[in-house]
């Protein structure tokens, strides 16, 4: 895939391409809805097709749904309002609580994972996953545990802010800080354990309703959110070299992150919601998932891509 010699500004990428803005909260909602939708259309598959080619089919799309949902909710916290907004709110709770993250959380580490990209500080930067073969692929694996260790930050919560004690642990393992600060007093910690006690509270709600009604949870939703979170552990393994860098221009940025696509196949399931185009989103963070393709076909078109910028310490570049 050919790569740009040098990345436009967004300021110069907006006058080229004036449609490439950031995401928009109420699309980000219409998003979200879409993919309930598709769940329960799934659901009903399940319910009233009872056949195991169509159950395995209904998991992958229902597991493709849930990574759409962390993609959706990837987009809200690049936008930089830090007020609570009612499409904020319901893009939270559509796309955030259920798959056991929120805004805040997803703000944490995925914003110190873009300061920080192939640095010892990257809260995705897995060193063991240079190695590939078996050892990436038993990494992959980890994503197993996720509908049970995002859900846990969200009921610890009430712990972390009645605890100081408590609130390294809290961030750093399950928003993945790896920084050597004392986090005891942070109040970016803070903040994102009150922002989870709604979260908690919608959880033990949703516990007692599963066991009270005996639902079928595991058959409709927990296999499918395991199978997705197995789809989303590997996407973060392939999407960026594991190894850290000294360079940290976008250009640099941008051969260490790969574009995954897949055709249909991808769309539904694999890279849903434009996720696979993981180099154009760390070029230009706040862009809105549905422009991602467009302004990756102008950088690598061979045409648009912007002329190398001259060094000012090496005139002769």
């Amino acid at each position: 895939m050919p790569s740009p010699s040098a990345l436009p500004t967004p300021a110069e990428l907006n006058r080229t391409l004036p449609f490439a803005a950031g995401a928009r909260p109420w699309r980000l909602v219409r998003y979200a809805c879409v993919d309930w939708l598709g769940i329960l259309l799934c659901w009903a598959a399940i319910r009233f097709v009872p056949n195991p080619f169509v159950y395995v089919a209904a998991v992958l799309l229902i597991a493709g749904r849930l990574q759409a949902f962390g993609v959706i909710l990837h987009d809200a916290c690049h936008i930089p309002a830090r007020r609570m907004t009612l499409p904020l709110a319901l893009v939270e709770a559509l796309a955030g609580w259920t798959i056991g993250s929120s805004i805040a959380a997803m703000r944490y580490h995925h914003l110190r994972h873009h300061r920080a990209v192939g640095a010892a500080e990257d809260p995705y930067l897995h060193r063991l996953a240079a190695r590939g073969g078996w050892v990436q692929r038993a990494m992959m694996l980890r994503g197993a545990l996720l509908p049970v260790w995002w859900p846990l930050r969200a009921l610890m919560a009430p712990l972390a802010l009645a605890w100081p004690a408590f609130r390294p642990w809290y961030a750093r393992g399950f928003m993945q800080d790896r920084s050597r600060q004392d986090l005891r007093r942070h109040p970016e910690v803070i903040a994102c354990a009150r922002a989870d006690l709604p979260h908690c509270a919608g959880y033990l709600l949703a516990i007692a309703a599963v066991v009270h009604w005996n639902l079928p949870f595991f058959t409709y939703y927990g296999l499918p959110w395991i199978v997705g979170g197995i789809m989303n552990a590997n996407r973060v393994l392939l999407e960026h070299d594991h190894v850290e860098i000294d360079e940290r221009s976008p250009e640099s940025i941008w051969r260490m992150t790969r574009t995954m696509t897949f055709g249909w196949i991808g769309k539904l399931v694999l890279y849903p919601r434009n996720i696979g185009y993981h180099q154009v989103h760390h070029a230009y963070p706040a862009l809105a998932l549905e422009h991602l393709p467009a302004v990756h076909r102008h950088l690598t078109d061979g045409i648009a891509c912007a002329p190398l910028r001259p060094d000012p310490a090496n005139p002769a570049h």
